[in-house]
């Protein structure tokens, strides 16, 4: 995590979807310069699971982040002119 975040504040991105995590439940990480959103499984399942990456700064724009499943998860955020609703979504595949 540290990786990305350093590489994250090199390039300036204050949101970044992240896939794959596979932290169960929903919940929210607050550090100093940053804040992780996530979503997962209800039942302690360590598959999937998805989120996002957002500076702290945006945090004060934030209207609101649901994860509807393990496969969807929907992130609004109020802009100047406008509300920009993000939705993270994938598709299982057969390997």
């Amino acid at each position: 995590m540290n990786e990305l975040v350093k590489d994250l504040d090199r390039y300036k991105i204050d949101v970044c979807a992240l896939q794959d995590i596979r932290w169960p439940g929903k919940g929210t990480v607050v550090k100093k310069k940053y804040v992780i959103l996530c979503g997962g499984h209800k039942n302690d399942k360590r598959e999937f699971g998805k989120g996002y990456y957002i500076s702290r700064h945006i945090m004060d724009n934030l209207l609101g982040f649901e994860p509807t499943n393990e496969i969807i998860f929907k992130l609004s955020v109020k802009l100047k002119y406008y509300n920009l609703t993000l939705m993270l979504a994938h598709t299982l595949t057969e390997e």
